[in-house]
């Protein structure tokens, strides 16, 4: 695979983001470590190995070799996972909402840099490095997920499911798999070319998509879900890989979290002031903008009830259902629920990433733009909660080049460079080009003889009679308004003429930026489709860590 850095593509244009990557001063006070330093992985390997994590690493690893056996995952990973229960493990972490046809490519890109950073630090410290991939299946934002796109020839289709979720408060983990799954399914193969391996990744897709319930049915009712759907996947696609699949809500772990819900719970004000601290940092000392709401009383747990996962405020001994008070607890009440019944809670935006630190030996934790900036403002919530937070690593930038694409730039003498930041430049430059009769310079001419010859005739007029000035003009008018329909019919027919370049022009930004990045919008199945079900392998082995962050194109 040939490999290079396209220059003038940022990972976010958040200001945060940008110090994150190349002003790492300015943004330190935020954050643990330096993740650029190979010293920053051996302090933080040493301060988990030395007592820093103090997990239940047997249950863990019980319940993560349980949940991958059920998703299908292969021996590497369920050797990966009982590792976990070993003294002497770290763990590499990612994670991702489980989105239909496994979401965007950046999914896939996070989990690639975390696994090859896991190898890379595994012989850098001596010690095994386990990477784990956080299913975010506690989440109910149905609308992100729900939605895909794929490039179609010189379009990008967008594939959505046909349910409304306007309002579900539904986990997608604990939900049962919406029916309109198998319509997508089909949407997606009738749009796909004819290739040699269509037939076996469809086929994937759907039995994926039938397999029964990964977690425990009492969770999920007996019913498979959209996680499972996402996991199984996700483990075939990464299989030989190592990669470790966590499910957010296994009944199984919350058991093991029940202590870190009942400290949320005892410790809310510490923990809201400690998250006004680091929001504090973040706008006045640092200057950036923050992307996280407090919301007052908050305890940063969501609670189920009847299904629905429901945000929980509390102020001195009452715990209460943001927006229905009438659901009410003495805090003591609800702290004992929390250890009798941990799977009845969920954890937000704030402390998800704390939980994480919680039930495993973070090494790292790899990262898009948006978590980077809300890791930034917790730093005193995971010393508040008796953590600390994890080295956190940019996730690589990649945008995949297919060969027509990569013939099309060829063909035009165009750099990736031209194709993202100077695609309509490049395409007036060929219409300039192709214009052998010179359309743009015969009007400019013809409109200049116009009015040297109008303004003559217009003298001579106004001799005979100084009160014909407005018809005078509105005559230049209309023949001007003439002149200029009868160039843009000229420049229309061109363009016309020249309508097979032009299509090539759409079907690279089509491709290339579909509404924005390519690994923002696009799903890998579509590139399996083509290049075959180990694709995501050999991205995996071929595609190198670099130093620092660039984007990246890969040329298939």
């Amino acid at each position: 695979m040939q490999i290079e850095r396209v220059p003038g593509i940022a990972l976010s244009p958040s200001e945060a983001v940008k110090a994150y990557l190349g002003d790492w001063a300015r943004v330190a006070p935020a954050y643990e470590y330096d993740w650029r330093s190979q010293e920053s992985f051996q302090r933080r390997a040493a301060y988990l190995l030395g007592g820093g994590y103090t997990g239940d690493r047997s249950a863990v690893a019980a319940a993560l070799e349980r949940y991958n056996r059920a998703l299908g995952a292969d021996e590497a990973a369920l050797e990966g996972a009982r590792l976990l229960g070993q003294p002497g493990t770290l763990a590499a972490v990612t994670g991702q909402q489980a989105g239909v046809l496994t979401g965007p490519l950046y999914t896939i890109y996070k989990a690639m840099t975390t696994i090859r950073l896991a190898r890379q630090q595994s012989e850098r410290l001596g010690v095994p490095v386990v990477p784990v991939f956080w299913i975010a299946a506690e989440d109910h934002d149905w609308q992100e997920v729900s939605w895909v796109m794929v490039p179609a020839g010189n379009e990008a289709r967008r594939l959505a499911l046909a349910e409304r979720f306007d309002g579900d408060r539904r986990s997608v983990g604990l939900a049962p798999m919406p029916e309109s799954v198998a319509g997508l399914i089909d949407e997606f193969a009738a749009l796909m070319p004819d290739t040699e391996f269509k037939e076996e990744v469809v086929a994937r897709l759907r039995e994926a998509a039938s397999g029964g319930p990964a977690l425990d049915p009492a969770a999920t009712g007996g019913a498979p879900t959209l996680a499972d759907w996402f996991g199984r996947l996700m483990a075939w696609l990464f299989r030989g890989t190592g990669l470790v699949f966590l499910n957010s809500s296994d009944p199984a772990l919350r058991r093991i979290e029940a202590p870190f819900f009942a400290r949320a719970l005892t410790q809310q004000a510490e923990v809201e002031a400690a998250c006004a601290a680091g929001i504090a940092r973040w706008e006045r000392e640092l200057g950036f903008v923050c992307t996280v709401e407090q919301m007052p009383n908050s305890l940063n747990l969501f609670i189920y009830i009847d299904g629905e996962r429901l945000p929980l405020a509390g102020e001195g001994d009452r715990v209460w259902v943001r927006g229905r008070p009438e659901l009410s607890w003495s805090r003591a009440e609800l702290v004992d629920l929390a250890w009798r019944s941990p799977e009845r809670f969920s954890t937000n935006v704030v402390l998800r990433p704390v939980v994480q630190a919680y039930l495993l030996p973070d090494l790292f934790y790899v990262g898009g733009p948006g978590e980077i900036s809300y890791f930034g403002l917790l730093r005193d919530v995971y010393q508040t909660m008796g953590l600390q937070m994890p080295i956190v690593v940019p996730r690589e930038g990649f945008t995949l080049v297919e060969p027509p694409i990569a013939r099309i730039l060829q063909k035009h003498a165009m750099t990736l460079d031209d194709a993202f930041h100077r695609l309509e430049e490049r395409k007036q430059e060929l219409l300039e080009r192709e214009d052998r009769l010179g359309i743009a310079q015969a009007f400019a001419s013809f409109r200049q003889d116009f009015e040297r010859r109008h303004a003559e005739l217009a003298g001579l007029v106004l001799q005979l009679d100084p009160g014909l000035s407005q018809m005078v003009e509105e005559n230049r008018r209309q023949i001007e308004h003439q002149i200029n329909r009868l160039e843009e019919k000229a420049k229309q027919q061109h363009r016309k003429n020249c309508e097979t370049a032009l299509r090539q022009f759409d079907r690279l930004r089509a491709n290339l930026m579909p509404n924005g990045l390519q690994e923002r919008a696009f799903s890998v199945c579509a590139y399996l489709v083509k290049y075959g079900p180990d694709l995501v392998r050999r991205l995996v082995e071929e595609v190198p860590l670099q130093e620092g962050w660039s984007h990246r194109a890969i040329y298939l």
